[in-house]
This record gives structure tokens, sequence and C-alpha cells, in this order.
């Protein structure tokens, strides 16, 4: 049967940005090592039959949710046992006989896992049916092969998207179903995470308790990717339990990600819906009761009673064109997943502006990130202005995006417990500063300070001006060049990573290096001048090369020193700063 996917309130937004290089840089300097364990095999507490007993004509039930919480017993006839390729040898055609419990929908999604008895035992669980049918048929996966879930190691894997299949065949990987979502949101969605996605109007069913129960084959339970004032949920049916308080459910992979970390909830199903396309029920989670550890092509196995910490996350958000004096805070808990984390939080926070502010388009934004965890006493904080055209909410959640990609991946230390918080505040004004004119004296000697005047035009406004002073370096002569410029215009670059002369090696080291980058809201003034030019001897003597000293240095130390020695101001403020200027200065020899 297909997953079914709910996800509330959100729009899905792609990300790119200026950190998005350095990002890579960072998260290619090592790996994050997991080692391998395996579980004991799994042993259902219910008998079970082999599939070498089954025959055509056989019948038996299975129990799944159709209306609130209490699984019905639904007449089944083996109609046949197809040989198939790949990890799963065998699937069982079975049909769905008339009853007083049957609502007529026939299969549908969310039966996924529901437990299937012949004689009373134990067959395997629905796992894959056809659309555009009726719906009466469905492929059972043997649970002997499903308990083969709880074999293999432990340890993350790589996302990959579905595989091909038989036409019309609702299989291991098959579209996600979304619901509250924009057209323009799902089809992002798809390619954000591999997969494939439809839409359905539901959702999401607010925070969620930890219960100490445990599952029982035929219960209804959703296993969420994220939970609280969103909900992003795939519904199925527990197949079987084990005395050691493990579960097995779905019969086909949820995502096909392995070893996983997603929590499981119980589930209220609200109605079965029929359709021609493909039934559904209508779920929403109660509380939680336990983990899925694996997530397999022959189903999705976890354990009862065991959590693992989420990723808190909150939205502050102010819509500055409504008196900027209410903010609206949404808050939701991510599963941990370092692969998928960045991308679906860009995707819930991208959703989350979209419905606060209750538009899309052209705009201005003041973004605030801020992380915590382990690890990070003090926290960490970042500010940024950003304005689009066309889209804000989308190029403004890109750097926080890339940043959190960076703090979830990074090779150097565990960080969770972990924490992001955002604020941004929002209007529809174009809060631009343009650079319109640069007065400076061309000309100048080593040492002295050059006084630079800088013309500045808001959107639409008469224009300020501001002043600077630049210091013109001691051991420097020949034409020098000033450059004045908004932060997102050329920024400054680590010239020793990319270069290769320098790599980071160490958490303190890289959150220094992330708060070093330049920010859009930043007028940059800065001089420079031929350091090699300069450094070349006049006397005839053999020149020995060197690096200059922003190859030696990380950004951070450079901007250190470069403010230091007066070579570099910077100016911040609530706007984005637009465009660049240059003008040359003729630095002469002190005689």
């Amino acid at each position: 049967m297909r997953v079914i996917l709910r996800i509330s309130n959100l729009k899905i937004l792609n990300w790119k940005g200026p950190l998005a290089r350095f990002a890579l840089i960072v998260l290619l300097t090592g790996f994050l090592c997991v080692p391998a364990s395996f579980a004991a095999a799994f042993v259902p507490e219910e008998p079970v039959m082999p599939i070498n007993r089954l025959r055509p004509g056989m019948r038996g039930y299975t129990l799944t949710v159709l209306k609130g919480m209490k699984p019905a017993r639904l007449p089944i006839e083996v109609v046949s046992v197809i040989p198939r390729n790949g990890s799963i040898k065998n699937a069982v055609l079975i049909r769905m006989l008339p009853s007083s419990e049957n609502t007529g929908a026939g299969f549908a999604q969310g039966m996924s896992g529901s437990p299937v008895y012949l004689d009373g035992k134990l067959v395997g669980a629905i796992g894959m049916g056809w659309n555009f049918s009726d719906h009466k048929t469905a492929l059972v996966t043997p649970i002997g092969e499903m308990c083969e879930v709880f074999s293999r190691p432990d340890k993350p894997v790589t996302l990959k998207g579905p595989d091909g299949g038989i036409t019309g065949l609702s299989r291991k990987s098959p579209p996600l179903m979304v619901g509250g979502l924009s057209k323009r949101t799902v089809s992002r969605l798809g390619k954000t995470i591999g997969i494939p996605v439809e839409s359905v109007p539901w959702g999401a069913a607010g925070d969620l308790p930890v219960e100490g129960g445990r599952f029982s084959p035929g219960d209804a339970i959703e296993v969420l990717l994220a939970w609280g004032d969103v909900e992003m949920a795939a519904a199925g049916t527990v197949t079987a339990t084990s005395g050691d308080g493990r579960f097995l459910a779905f019969g086909h992979a949820f995502m096909g990600r392995g070893a996983v970390n997603f929590p499981v909830a119980r589930a209220r199903i609200h109605d079965t819906v029929s359709s021609q396309l493909s039934p559904f029920k209508l779920a929403s989670p109660t509380a939680l009761v336990g983990t899925a550890t694996q997530d397999r092509e022959a189903g999705v196995g976890g354990r009862m009673g065991y959590f693992t910490p989420a990723i808190a996350a909150t939205l502050k958000f102010r819509d500055m064109d409504a008196g900027g004096g209410t903010q609206s805070v949404k808050n939701f808990r991510l599963a941990p997943d370092e692969a998928l984390g960045a991308r679906l939080l860009e995707a819930i926070y991208g959703g989350l502006v979209d419905d606060q502010w209750g538009r899309k388009g052209q705009g201005t934004a003041m973004v605030t990130l801020r992380v915590e965890g382990r690890g990070l006493p003090d926290g960490w904080t970042r500010t940024n202005v950003f304005f689009s055209d066309d889209d804000v909410s989308s190029v403004a959640l890109r750097e926080s995006a890339a940043i959190m990609d960076v703090f979830l991946r990074q090779p150097f230390v565990e960080v969770y417990p972990l924490g992001f918080m955002l604020d941004v505040s929002a209007t529809q004004e174009p809060k631009l500063l343009m650079i319109e004119d640069v007065v400076v004296s061309s000309n100048a000697k080593p040492g002295e300070t050059l006084n630079v005047e800088v013309t500045l035009r808001p959107w639409r406004r008469a224009p300020i001006k501001r002043y600077f002073k630049i210091t013109v370096p001691k051991d420097v002569t020949g034409v020098c060049e000033l450059i004045v410029r908004g932060g997102g215009t050329n920024p400054l670059v680590q010239l020793a990573i990319d270069g290769g002369w320098k790599t980071i090696d160490g958490f303190d080291r890289l959150l220094t290096e992330l708060s070093a980058v330049d920010a859009n809201n930043e007028l940059i003034i800065e001089l420079l001048h031929d350091s090699m030019k300069n450094r070349t001897p006049q006397d005839g003597k053999k020149f020995v090369a060197e690096l200059i000293p922003e190859e030696k240095e990380f950004l951070s130390e450079t901007k250190t020193r470069r403010i230091r020695e007066g070579t570099l101001r910077i100016s911040r403020s609530e706007y984005v700063v637009d465009g660049l200027m240059k003008r040359l200065i003729n630095v002469g020899d002190e005689e």
C-alpha cells in the first residue's frame, strides 16, 4: 500500500546560498563514523505459517483499523503465491471477501503492515496494491522476510530515490501523500527528499504525549518525521511484536533509509475513504510509543518504549507591515536524521513563514538563527537581511538551511540534543541601501589616514552620507584600490581553505569561520594593494615566492588583522546593502 506522508501548514523551498560552498568544504573534511551492530533475531509472539504451506483458496483474515483505534477483522482468500526477484523472494496475492466490517473501500493506504492470518497463524503483512483497480486485491509480504529486517547492520545509509517496478503497483517507495501545501510546495518536496509526492488536504495533530504502552498486531501507527505545530507522518499498521519489546510494521519500506531513528506514534483513524485512484485512511497520531530503528525493503522495525533525542525547533515571526508588534510563535520537533534534517527544517520553516505572513512574493526579511545544544554552552547566533523581488521567504531561508546542515553533519562533535530557533521579521517594503557615490582623496602617503565619504540611497528616499577612515599601510607604495561594497557583493572568501593551505580542523574553528562570513546588511570598505609586487626586490636580488597573508590565514584571522591595521571597515544596518564602487589611490613614497 502507499505510505501517507502528511505535512501541515508548510511551504517547501530549495536551498542555495552564499554559505553553500563553505558548507561543502566543511562537510568534506571528515566522516561520521558509526559502529555497526546487529540485533537478535526477531521472533513473533504469535505462531507463524511458512510460505510453502500456502495454497490457493485458503481463507483467513487481516486485522486493521478502519475507524477509531480498535482493529477490525476482514476476511481474505489466498489467490496465489508469486515469486519475485530481489531481497523479497515471494509475495502472496490475496483477495478481500465481503463482510459486515468491510466498508467497500477495499485495501487502502494506511493498511500497510496489516497482519494476515490463516488457520490462526501469522502469514505476513499487507504491503502492496494497485491504483485504479477494484482495490479488493493486494500483495502480502511474508513474515519470514519481514523478520530479516532486524538482521541488518545498524548504521546510516544514503537516501536513494524510488526504483522501477510493476506498472501501477504501489510498492516500497511509493508517492508520498502531502497535506496542506500548495502545488509548488508539493513539487519541490519530491526533489528535496528524493521521492515523488502527492497532495491531500488534512492538518497537524499538535503536541504528542509519551505513552509507556505496547503495540498489538493490527494497531494503527504513524512514523513521524516532524510533530508539534506541524506534522510530517506516514500511516501504517503493526504486523507483529516480540517479547523483547520490538515490533514490525508496514510490510514495505517507509523511505528505504536503512538504520533510522524515526519516532512512532499510536494513531486514531478518523475514517477510511473510498477513491478510484486508491482508498486511504485519515489518521492522526495520539501518543508516542516507540522508535522505528530499521527502514528496509520488507518493512519497518522498531522498539516500543525506546526514544531518541529529537531536534527541537522554534519559529518566531513578525509581520512588520502589521505594525511589528504582533509575534507568532510555532514549535515543533524533528526526527534526528543528519542527512535529511536541514532539508526538512527548511521545508517546515519556509511553510510556516508563508502561512504566518499570509502571502508570498517580494519583500525584505531579517533572519536571526540561534543554535543551542550539547557542546554549545553559550549557543551560536547569526543575523542577516535578505531581499527578493520574487520570493523572499525562499531566499531568506537558504543561508539558515546551509548553516543547519553544517551543524547536523559536521564531523567533529555530537551536538545532540540540538535546537534551532529562527526569528524572522518580514516586510513587503524593499529595505535596500544602494551605494550611489564614494569620495576619497586620490593621493596619500604610507601610514596616512584616508577620509572616505559614502553616499547611500534608501529605496525611493533621499540619499544619506556616511563617513569612514581607512589607513594606508606603512610599507605600501604605488596604486591601491579602494572598494566600497555590500556584504553580499563579492564577499571575502576563505583563500587559505580554497587554495588548500588550511582546513577546518575542529568544532571551535568551524563556529569561528561560520561567524566570519560576510552578511548582506554590511557596508564594507576595504583598501587593497598588490602585496606580491610590493614584496618584489628592486635591487636585482633573486625573488623568493611566498604566500600572501590571506593564504596563510583563515577568513576570521584576515578580517581581524585588517580591521586592526585599518584597511578594512565594516558597518552594519537593518537594510540590504546593494552595489559596489571602486576608487584608485596613488600612494606616494614618504620622501
